[in-house]
């Protein structure tokens, strides 16, 4: 691989010599102009987690730190635990799709149901995770009109029994209770219906359709089981299953069951009998709503017009629940996509729900995933072979964790223009919980590096960002959260290919920034390599004070040449070159000292490196 490309894909800070300065796209944030504050980003546990509980605990350990840690994994702020509806191998023959219940009859409980599932909520909160969802897909079958834990025809509007809302809010806090008194784990939502206006009949997986009426009654009985138990969980309410039946009566459900179903933000979200008794937010899914042409965000901005004046009031809207099912493309979410492709796409989805929709919450489905499908985080082939404990990164896992890692509950988004083309550059910046870090989030859908001038305004006299440190996940091996070298902010960064990047820049005192920037060499200099040693890769800095003609080459510590890295009339200007410990044939040289040069028609200096395989 050339050195022009890998600077182009690979390098943060290069010199506009490469590419014409008139390519150069200027991003504008305002510190001043700010949105929503970001409450989580998160996944939940249905159903893999409850057969992965079954492994080794040095394999579950794995899987919970690429969830859950910050420094090893995408640092998940928020997880979805499931609550189980009971066994159900008579209309669900997916092995996978029915969970455990807790309970064995009404008021009794066996509480050693669900320990899988309970060992990876453990681990998440030993990682740091301090937001908890709980969420049902069924009520138990006790409670159902049909004995099972999915719908069949003829039952009605929903599957609940008539006037079960008492017992099913009684099982609802009683394990709510349970968690935190017992196991110390305190739920700080809970959502009782899931996709209320899909029929679910015949459904390979657990489900409950429920009109608004039932939604209602459910929440009303909630609440007030919630009182009596001093419990301090909220209602979360609607997990609608697209963006249109937030505004959209559901006419063909009214017909066949002579109830309301859709229109949620005035016919429930604004019910007057329960509007002081949910969260304030409202959840709801992203599927159906990704198709690049007609969807993406012409269905996000008449969405946000209707969600507009609740959120004026103070009312939150929640992404939680997403994975392909039709795609950009409509191809649907068939064959398992471990590469980029996948990752740039849902990292366009994030990104519109986050700006057009001004999501707090975004939160994906299952985290793991056994399916040749486009729904999992991590894959596994357990389901296939119950011998193989295996773990299966995709870069859509780390994609995530451009965002999920570094934008905290407590951040708020900012202004940023210059990078919404949904096709080639995307971008959205925020401000860390305590305000001291500016987090920029690039998402660079085309096929070639673009370049970038950050201008930022809205900051304190006294304050400024002097430099940024990106982290990069691409297809190329090894570019998972990636870091990279720092670069200065009045410096042109080229955000690589096919690239999710975060950048990450401190907020400082100007007296110590200007300090900083007086201590900095100017004119002809070669700066010592980073890092030194290294493996397998060394980034090596020089700065040039006028236009020169500059030879940039690697030596054995004997003086044969090893490669040339730069050969080239450039301009003045700070640049960055990788070398990757191979000759000028591409073939990997050995552990040792060795030395670079960049030498001009008078000048010329020399330093050390070294090489450890």
């Amino acid at each position: 691989m050339s050195w022009i490309f890998k600077t182009l894909f690979l390098i943060f800070s290069v010199s506009i010599g490469l590419i014409a300065k008139t390519n150069t796209i200027e991003i504008d944030i305002d510190i001043s102009e700010q949105y929503q504050v970001i409450d989580n980003f998160g996944a939940s546990d249905c159903w893999s987690m409850q057969k992965i509980g079954e492994w080794y605990t040095p394999q579950k350990e794995r899987v919970a730190d690429l969830l859950f840690s910050v420094n090893k994994g995408i640092g998940l702020s928020a997880w979805r635990f499931n609550i189980g509806a009971g066994i159900n191998r008579t209309t669900i023959s997916h092995p996978w799709r029915t969970a455990e219940t807790f309970e064995t009859g009404a008021g009794q409980y066996d509480w050693t149901s669900q320990g899988n599932e309970r060992w990876f909520l453990q681990a998440a909160k030993e990682r740091g995770v301090e937001q908890f969802i709980a969420f049902v897909n069924s009520p138990p079958a006790r409670m159902t009109r049909n004995g099972y834990t999915n719908c069949t025809d003829g039952l009605g509007s929903t599957n609940l029994k008539d006037g079960y809302e008492g017992q099913f809010a009684t099982y609802l806090t009683d394990i709510l209770k349970h968690f935190k008194d017992k196991w110390e784990i305190e739920f700080d939502y809970i959502s009782p219906v899931n996709e209320p206006q899909w029929e679910w009949n015949g459904s390979n997986q657990e489900g409950n359709r429920a009109s608004n009426s039932d939604i209602i009654a459910i929440v009303e009985a909630l609440y007030d089981k919630l009182q009596e138990r001093e419990l301090n969980t909220e209602i979360s309410i609607m997990e609608s299953g697209n963006l249109a039946s937030w505004y959209n009566e559901i006419e063909y459900l009214k017909t066949k069951y002579g109830e309301e179903y859709g229109n949620y933000l005035e016919e429930v979200i604004n019910n007057p009998s329960i509007k002081d008794k949910i969260g304030s937010h409202f959840s709801g899914h992203s599927y159906w709503s990704d198709k690049i042409e007609g969807q993406l965000t012409e269905d996000r901005q008449a969405l946000f017009m209707k969600i507009q004046p609740y959120l004026l009031k103070g009312w939150k809207y929640w992404q939680t629940e997403y994975c392909i099912l039709d795609g950009p493309e409509g191809a649907g979410g068939l064959d398992r996509d471990l590469a980029i492709k996948t990752a740039l796409d849902v990292a366009r989805v994030i990104h519109y729900d986050l700006t057009i929709l001004r999501a707090s919450a975004w939160q994906w489905w299952t985290a793991v995933s056994p399916e040749d499908y486009k729904d999992g985080l991590i894959y596994t082939n357990y389901k296939d072979d119950p011998n193989s404990q295996t773990i299966i990164e995709s870069k859509l896992l780390w994609a995530f964790g451009n965002f999920s890692r570094y934008i905290r509950p407590g951040s708020v988004r900012i202004n940023l223009n210059g990078a919404d083309d949904k096709y080639g550059l995307l971008g959205s910046a925020y401000l860390n919980p305590v305000r001291d870090q500016i987090i920029i989030v690039f998402v660079n859908m085309g096929e070639s590096a673009e370049p970038v001038q950050l201008n930022i305004s809205g900051l304190d006299t006294n304050k400024r960002a002097f430099s940024f440190t990106p982290y990069v996940t691409s297809d190329n091996d090894g570019d998972d959260l990636k870091e990279y070298p720092v670069f200065k902010t009045d410096s042109i960064y080229y955000i690589p290919p096919r690239s999710v990047v975060t950048l990450l820049g401190d907020i400082e005192d100007a007296e110590k920034i200007d300090n900083k920037d007086n201590n900095i060499p100017q004119g002809f200099k070669l700066y010592q390599n980073y890092p030194n040693p290294f493996n397998p890769e060394t980034a090596i800095e020089y700065c040039l004070n006028t236009n020169a003609m500059v030879n940039l080459s690697v030596y054995f510590i004997n003086g044969r040449k090893v490669k040339t890295l730069v050969e080239n009339a450039l301009p003045a200007g700070d640049y960055i070159i990788p070398w990757d410990g191979t000759d000028a044939q591409g073939l990997k040289v050995g552990s040792g000292i060795y030395l670079y040069t960049l030498q001009s028609k008078h000048k010329s200096q020399t330093k050390k490196m070294i090489l450890i395989r």
